[in-house]
């Protein structure tokens, strides 16, 4: 009885200190998911304020809690090895001509992912709390989007400075000739593909079938009301393949075909020649986008490596993207964006970028195998930003980033876990802790 005793006042204490960190990490990821969601809105009153910065904190938060999480992290060696080859990738950059500033800043653009691969399990255990989050910031998001295309917002079209940069607090912008609504957010794509990502997580724990199909029909009226025709699309190719989670071969088929359209799509640009007309300025239909990144924006990012004799090595890390476009480099003339996740990464990484890119298949067979609510919905988001990254840089979008992190660390941890923690596991997810049709345990 007293060495019970005993043993109980030790791990008191380290109880305590766990429940703290996985307390900090979530609230940390929320205040990041709040920042994306109104960061159109916040951009513009920060600035009127003066503390603009401000806006930056959630992601240091993340530099340090990643930092902290490393010193005790045990995951596969995988990961270790990727870390190990993004700073020979930064290394390689600044040998084509990158400043320190470029990796650096392309480091902190990947954070939110880092992030969710190593501080994932802290997430899951106040997956609660989480998910109430993202029913709040889903509904501004839905919200926002309405009231961008009903109501003259004061945010909309803003650009401010930060030290000696110009950045655009909200994008305004037209698609044959209908305004793109972004809400609260900074751009259209960016409100578009939050409503389905915050949507897929919270389908993935919705038991009633009438709450489940109100909320995917007004996220999806929210998303064509952006008109981002890419969100639209991945949301019903996942709601195609959901019903077929338990068929091993049917996934796979589907999975193969999902990814290897976002490598298909860029090579047809590549190698096919079209008619420059199909995206020209004025031109109309809504596959407009679609053609000015097959005749212009594809091309020009592939003539730019091979200019530069890149193919197989790559720029390296922070010669492509946004920190390319924030730092430009002598004589690199990347594109401001790939629009491609296939296209970024080869650009970035050369003949690895198709490596890893390829991992996506194992990624998504792998939750797939797994038999948990989490699991689930990991994997329809994990899918969603599949299909997204065909005509957009997904890698540097928050939102998709901490997904995905996720994602890869719920594959790679479950494979280790033990047997009595899987029970304890399951015994959770069977407890009834929300109304209205709703368990997010």
């Amino acid at each position: 009885m007293k060495s019970a005793l005993s043993l109980s006042r030790f791990e008191a204490p380290a109880t305590r200190l766990a429940v703290n960190k996985s307390t900090l990490v979530v609230w940390t990821a929320i205040a990041l998911l709040l920042v994306e969601t109104f960061s159109g809105a916040l951009r513009y009153y920060f600035d009127q304020a003066g503390i603009s910065a401000l806006l930056y904190l959630p992601k240091v938060l993340c530099v340090v809690l990643f930092a902290l999480e490393l010193t005790t992290l045990k995951t596969h060696r995988l990961f270790w090895i990727l870390l190990l080859g993004l700073v020979v990738s930064a290394g390689l950059g600044m040998l084509h001509g990158a400043a320190l500033v470029n990796p650096l800043f392309a480091l902190f653009g990947y954070i939110p992912l880092l992030f969710g691969l190593v501080c994932g399990e802290h997430l899951e255990q106040r997956r609660k709390l989480l998910g109430w989050a993202i029913g709040l910031c889903l509904l501004s998001t839905i919200v926002g989007v309405y009231a961008d295309s009903l109501f003259s917002v004061p945010w909309k079209g803003y650009s401010y400075n930060l030290g000696d940069q110009e950045l655009t607090g909200n994008m305004t912008w037209a698609a044959d000739g209908i305004d793109r609504p972004a809400g609260f957010a900074r751009m259209s794509t960016t409100a578009a593909t939050l409503t389905a990502v915050f949507t897929l997580y919270l389908c993935a724990f919705t038991r009633s079938k009438v709450l489940l199909l109100a909320l995917l029909g007004v996220a999806f009226v929210t998303i064509l009301v952006t008109t981002n025709k890419s969100t639209a699309v991945a949301l019903i190719a996942v709601l195609l393949v959901m019903p077929f989670y338990n068929q091993r071969l049917l996934c796979r088929v589907a999975f193969v075909v999902l990814i290897g359209m976002g490598a298909v799509l860029p090579l047809v640009g590549l190698w096919t020649p079209l008619d420059p007309s199909l995206a020209a300025s004025g031109a109309e239909g809504s596959l407009v986008s679609l053609y000015d990144r097959m005749i212009n924006t594809w091309p020009r990012l592939a003539d730019e490596v091979a200019r530069r004799d890149w193919s197989w090595t790559g720029g390296g890390l922070g010669m492509v993207g946004s920190a390319v476009n924030m730092f430009p480099v002598d004589n690199v003339k990347y594109p401001a964006v790939a629009d491609s996740l296939f296209m970024y990464l080869w650009a970035s990484f050369g003949v690895m970028g198709p490596v890893l890119y390829a991992l996506l298949l194992p990624l998504l067979m792998t939750l797939r195998s797994k038999n948990s609510w989490m699991a689930r919905a990991l994997l329809s988001i994990s899918l969603c930003v599949v299909v997204v990254g065909w005509t957009t840089d997904v890698l540097e979008v928050p939102v998709c980033g901490i997904f995905l992190g996720m994602a890869i660390a719920h594959a790679l941890r479950r494979k280790a876990m033990p047997v009595q923690w899987l029970i304890t596991e399951r015994r959770r997810s069977n407890r009834d802790d929300y109304p209205d049709g709703l368990q997010l345990t």
